[in-house]
């Protein structure tokens, strides 16, 4: 097999046999593209096992730091369950992004705190999780709410108006694709688990009112007519999870759209409420 050419100087452009070439060098498995017969398969295997190690103590380290970063001058919340540490240790090891290791060092932080606040089974579904589809999952809970009193978020699409003796049942729903979630990107979601698949609708609105909080805001929804319904997306507990990771400030946009929707057969009261001082949330995936 012929040694293959370097990379034209003349060119920042790659060919697709220049760039496997970068990349299996990369990772130490260029041995016979190059004809390296300065070495043999087990010490190149030797040697690209040794960097793969320090790679992974580097990311781990790395992740440690941004731990601390978040950690503020509190008592932690008691001892950590040792087989939950040796699990994150080995889902985080092969983390190497720095956004992606910003919500591993988060979740550390947030565990420090509070065990038992992380299942493993939402460290396995982060893992999975390319720093696209978090970025997919940060947008989704931009547009979350959850009613007072309760942390399951729900994402509300618009509203359900039963037939009456004058007009029929009608639903409006609002089209996600305006925020950058079209139905393809709801879809790498339910696959993730983070998502239930189907659209739920609520039951009938209690006489009296419900409570809604978006971010800093709460709304106190009361129906004009009866038999008045919400439809909407529902988060999955890990999906719920996660979610603590990305402190998100509502899109305002899809407020105004949503309030739009829903004055059609709800009066709205919004309220501003005071934040407790918190931990930094962590910066915006780019």
């Amino acid at each position: 097999m012929a040694d293959l050419p370097p990379p034209k100087k003349e060119s920042s452009i790659l060919s697709s046999q220049e760039q496997t070439l970068r990349l299996a060098r990369s990772r130490g498995i260029d041995g016979m593209l190059t004809r390296n017969s300065d070495s043999t398969f087990e010490q190149r295997a030797t040697f690209r096992h040794l960097a793969d190690q320090a790679a992974r103590q580097r990311n781990l380290e790395a992740i440690m730091v941004m731990a601390s970063r978040h950690c503020e001058e509190t008592a932690a919340g008691g001892e950590m369950d040792s087989d939950w540490l040796t699990r994150f240790l080995q889902l985080a090891e092969d983390i190497s992004m720095v956004p992606m290791q910003q919500l591993w060092g988060r979740i550390f932080a947030l565990e420090v705190a509070t065990p038992g606040r992380f299942s493993i089974r939402a460290l396995a579904t982060l893992k999975e999780m390319t720093q696209r589809e978090a970025q997919l999952f940060q947008r989704i809970c931009s547009l979350t709410c959850h009613y007072t009193g309760s942390d399951e978020q729900r994402l509300l699409l618009g509203l359900h108006k039963g037939a009456t003796l004058l007009s029929r049942a009608k639903a409006t729903r609002l089209g996600l694709g305006k925020y950058r979630l079209p139905y393809n990107a709801l879809l790498q979601l339910f696959e993730l688990g983070l998502l239930h698949r189907a659209e739920l609708e609520s039951g009938p609105l209690p006489a009296d009112g419900v409570e809604l909080e978006f971010g800093n805001q709460r709304w106190r929804l009361q129906c004009k007519q009866n038999n008045i319904t919400l439809l909407y997306y529902r988060l999955t507990p890990v999906g719920n999870e996660l979610a603590q990771l990305l402190q998100e400030s509502p899109l305002e946009e899809y407020l105004q759209d949503l309030k739009t929707v829903l004055v059609q057969g709800i009066q709205i009261e919004v309220m501003q409420l005071v934040s407790a001082p918190s931990s930094p949330a962590p910066d915006p995936l780019p």
